[in-house]
């Protein structure tokens, strides 16, 4: 779990509101959010290289099993 929270923050999909407790980025959750006049973050990409190939080979299954949920 922290590494990928790590990660979403590094991205700007996530932030710490208090500890322990996190905000996802309104587009990953349908707009809603903590706080209405909380600022949300720039989005950044994310450098292509942190990808390792495990990661890539289980990208696939992880978009096919998000289509399947939405």
């Amino acid at each position: 779990m922290n590494r990928g929270f790590k990660e979403l923050r590094e991205c700007g999909l996530a932030w710490g509101l208090e500890d322990g407790r996190y905000q996802l980025h309104p587009l990953l959750t349908g707009g809603a959010v903590s706080s209405p006049v909380m600022p949300v973050p720039e989005i950044k990409a994310a450098e292509p290289e942190r990808f390792t190939l495990q990661r890539r080979a289980r990208y696939p299954a992880q978009v096919a099993n998000l289509a399947a949920t939405g």
